[in-house]
């Protein structure tokens, strides 16, 4: 079986259907852990963490099994998401920082959010941005009616770009004359000054610097203003939190709940799903609303009280072996989503931008290639098969291609960075190419590249042929 369903989501699955029949508005809400590892959920297989929670939206909902992200790094993950096209295509394929330049995603995309809202829906993103900085980049310019959050990762720091309120809060002792002082160096040598981060509602910074401690919790709190404020029409919710990226903070009643950093950060993000979920209950809206739960891409390591775990997956964060790109999903959606199943198909984030837009009646712009597929047929457990055979593994923080999956074949050409391609003084490495049959060698064990030659080359020109149709 490709998905399995317990008689009793069968039985509420068809209870479900019945009232989409009857017109009840859909709302979306997608919530984005940055850098978790695909074992890091206890219905995930993970000792280490607790997560009541989102292990409930698992039993009430479908967990994904083969649920990948667009990259193994941060921005472009997040374009994949929010455009339903492979982050070169949607023009975002490497990490943007605010000391890098003023680049961003170039705002010709569609995001999801200009999309719904469209079509009638309230738009709001809470949480971490990374998709350009600069006003015509932000949030507000990008489809969504609200902002509040970082503008990029909470290891960066403030930006000489970034418009101040003018009643901004200023915390740990800081006066205007001292914030003047670190944009000043952020031009200077942004290096002395990391991790000072801005806090930022619409299109302004309202407080500086953020206590990170906070973060997870005041997220939670403007997510949940948010259901209670727009109950009565439909709305995407968008909620990115900033953790468990380094470096990892988390309020002091969670602090020591686990036996690391990383643990802690995990657990006040479960009480935060189970805080949202309780008030979509509260305001009657769990049975019109979608929660998709899932994160941006692997761990940052492997091992150590900072790094999470992809579990017996190979690689983490920044590489194309799946533990790179290869996420912990759970989609939650009473009556519509059986309950208690498990979905072992192949399906990406690309494939959220067009299966929600088909959820919300949202016809698809026809100016542009998408490369997401409409799941919902899977979803539903209509059908048991997804329409997605294959998976393109684009290096991280550049455009070049690195692999393709099949069906069950993988090919990769390095499946670790070159970093002499980002750092001076460092020598290029020798990578061998490698296929793997994930079927039979779900962990990347066993290279058959030297047996199997023809099946390489098919690969190889599938790559080519899709790399093409990207200007």
């Amino acid at each position: 079986m490709k998905i399995s369903i317990h008689k009793k989501g069968f039985v509420a699955l068809c209870i479900g259907l019945a009232l989409g029949a009857a017109g009840v508005p859909k709302n979306f809400i997608i919530i984005l852990a940055d850098d978790q590892g695909y074992e890091d959920l206890s219905c995930f297989g993970s000792k280490r963490i607790r997560s009541p929670n989102i292990d409930q939206l698992a039993r009430e909902g479908m967990r994904m099994t083969q649920f990948y992200t667009a990259s193994s790094v941060c921005t472009p993950s997040r374009a994949g998401l929010l455009t339903g096209r492979v982050p070169k295509r949607a023009g975002a394929p490497r990490v943007l920082s605010p000391y890098r330049g003023s680049e961003g995603m170039p705002p010709s995309e569609i995001t999801l959010a200009e999309l719904l809202k469209e079509n009638g829906y309230v738009t709001g993103i809470v949480g971490k941005w990374h998709l350009g900085h600069m006003q015509k980049y932000l949030p507000l310019n990008q489809g969504f009616d609200s902002f509040f959050g970082l503008p990029y990762s909470n290891d960066m720091t403030i930006s000489a770009e970034l418009k101040m309120t003018s009643d901004i809060k200023l915390n740990n002792g800081y006066t205007p004359e001292m914030l003047q002082e670190d944009l000043e160096q952020y031009l200077k040598n942004y290096q002395k000054m990391k991790g000072t981060m801005p806090l930022m509602r619409g299109n302004e910074v309202v407080e500086y610097p953020v206590d990170q401690t906070t973060l997870t919790r005041r997220y939670t709190e403007e997510a949940v203003a948010f259901i209670h404020e727009n109950k009565d029409k439909p709305f995407f919710l968008y909620l990115a939190h900033s953790m468990p990226h380094r470096p990892q903070y988390s309020s002091e009643r969670f602090q020591g709940s686990g036996p690391d950093k990383y643990s802690d950060c995990i657990h006040e993000i479960d009480w935060s799903v189970g805080e949202v979920v309780r008030a979509l209950r509260e305001t009657g809206l769990d049975h019109s609303t979608w929660v998709i739960y899932t994160s941006d891409n692997g761990p940052a390591g492997q091992g150590g009280p900072e790094a999470g775990s992809a579990g017996p997956l190979r690689g983490k964060k920044f590489l194309t072996f799946e533990g790179g790109l290869r996420v912990p999903t759970v989609i939650w959606a009473p009556g519509e989503v059986p309950a208690g199943a498990v979905c072992d198909e192949m399906v990406s984030t690309l494939d959220l931008f067009p299966t929600i837009a088909g959820y919300a009646g949202a016809a698809l712009p026809e100016d542009r290639i998408y490369d997401g597929y409409d799941v919902r047929g899977l979803l539903s457990g209509k059908t048991a098969e997804s329409p997605r055979n294959e998976i393109y593994y684009y290096e991280a923080n550049l455009p070049d291609m690195d692999g393709i999956r099949v069906g069950d074949w993988k090919f990769l050409y390095k499946g670790d960075r070159d970093l002499s391609k980002f750092r001076k003084n460092v020598k290029p490495r020798q990578f061998k190419p490698m296929l793997f049959n994930l079927k039979d060698d779900p962990f990347e064990t066993h290279n058959l590249y030297s047996r199997y030659p023809e099946k390489v080359e098919v690969l190889k020109r599938r790559m080519v042929q899709f790399d093409a149709t990207i200007k």
